[in-house]
């Protein structure tokens, strides 16, 4: 498996992280050991928890730049994931930003309103 060079990075400078309550971001060894259980088809590679549910990189798509970050509440399959539309770096961003909310399924005029507030 390759990973993207965004996620790497983090990995080489952290090598995992703790953040927020129920936020978590896998160390390499985690990585290791948590993927050995999952079934999920190749390439894909779970990389963290948000409470109950799971963050998960597309491999294969990882090498377009964007849209390899997914979501999986705690039973879905790979094939219901949310593919969050970013990278390891925006999809980071926006955590933090959001303060460790799912900032995903907030709506997008929603999401509008804070763009024009923040300018």
């Amino acid at each position: 498996v390759t990973f993207p060079n965004d996620y790497k990075e983090f990995l080489l400078q952290h090598n995992g992280m703790k953040m927020f309550d129920g936020v978590e971001i896998l160390n390499i060894e985690g990585i290791i050991e948590y993927n050995e259980v999952q079934d999920f088809p190749e390439g894909y590679v779970l990389i963290g928890y948000h409470f109950d549910g799971r963050y998960v990189i597309d491999t294969s798509k990882s090498r377009n730049g964007l849209g390899y970050m997914l979501y999986l509440d705690s039973i879905d399959a790979i094939e219901d994931a949310v593919n969050l539309n970013s990278n390891f770096e925006i999809w980071f961003d926006m955590l933090v930003s959001s303060n460790g909310t799912k900032y995903w399924e907030v709506s997008p005029n929603i999401q509008e309103y804070y763009k024009l507030v923040s300018e």
